[in-house]
């Protein structure tokens, strides 16, 4: 695939399909920047533990005597709430910015841009990852099936594909409209507020007017479809519509995006 060909139009799922066999590029420059920024601490990579060791352990034990619920079940709801939430995060609040980060390699002819978006994933995913290693004891102590974990590999992968047409699309429209991305920080202020993170969704009804307005949030439905399966919990139906529509709709979205205007993002920089 040529450069020329992504500059015409090339559609999103060519591009991505050839930056996945090359990720030489946004595979180990992410895990890179990862080390260097830490490289001059006196305490390195842990760096990266302690955040949310203290998330779950520290806030979690205390919410848990909050709400009135059990330590260790709370400490994973609300471990997995986390991971999930700041990949979310990191994806598009990094994508609405990616392009511009790398204006001089797409001036110098370097224009698959999925490469970028990749870039921001794969940084994203390694925290992801060191993150989930402190969960991992916590889920094998409450989760009550084997089944529940083996929902992950269904799960985890379509959550995963909606992070990347969201920053696939982020990405995109970040390099035409700058202020996406300070839109994207403060809407993701209250989307926190909104997403069953330190709250159970058991707290909001469907029936409710805070269920409902708790349910017109796409985070909500994409960390309950990960996380309420590996504690035992049912999800609701409305929740498997809106993975599906999200996730089928999502993808034409962000190849028709890809195609219709990434051969603009050079002239928009």
């Amino acid at each position: 695939m040529s450069n020329a060909a992504s500059a015409n139009g090339q559609s999103f799922a060519a591009d991505l399909l050839a930056s996945v066999r090359h990720p030489d590029f946004w595979g180990f420059s992410s895990w890179l920047d990862l080390v260097t920024k830490y490289r001059r601490s006196a305490l390195g990579l842990v760096w990266i533990f302690l955040p949310p060791v203290c998330y779950v352990f520290g806030i979690g034990y205390f919410y848990s005597l909050l709400f009135g619920r059990e330590s260790l079940p709370f400490m994973v709801h609300l471990g997995l709430g986390y991971i999930l939430w700041k990949m979310i995060t990191q994806v598009i609040t990094g994508a609405s910015t990616t392009m511009a980060t790398h204006r001089a390699f797409i001036m110098d002819g370097r224009i698959r841009y999925t490469d970028y978006v990749l870039r921001i994933f794969a940084k994203s995913a390694f925290y992801f990852i060191i993150t989930a290693v402190i969960l991992v004891p916590l889920v094998a102590l409450v989760t009550p099936t084997l089944l529940g974990v083996m929902s992950l590999l269904v799960t985890l992968p379509i959550f995963i594909l909606n992070v990347l047409w969201l920053g696939v699309v982020v990405a995109v429209l970040g390099a035409r409209f700058p202020d996406l991305h300070e839109l994207s920080t403060t809407v993701f202020i209250f989307g926190f507020l909104l997403t069953p993170i330190i709250w159970q969704a058991s707290l909001t009804p469907a029936d409710t007017w805070r269920g409902f307005v708790a349910r017109l949030n796409p985070a909500f439905h994409l960390i309950e479809f990960v996380r309420a399966p590996v504690l035992g919990e049912p999800i609701e139906q409305l929740t498997y519509w809106v993975i599906i529509g999200l996730t089928v709709g999502g993808c034409v979205l962000a190849a028709y995006v890809y195609r219709r205007y990434s051969r603009f993002i050079a002239v928009w920089l």
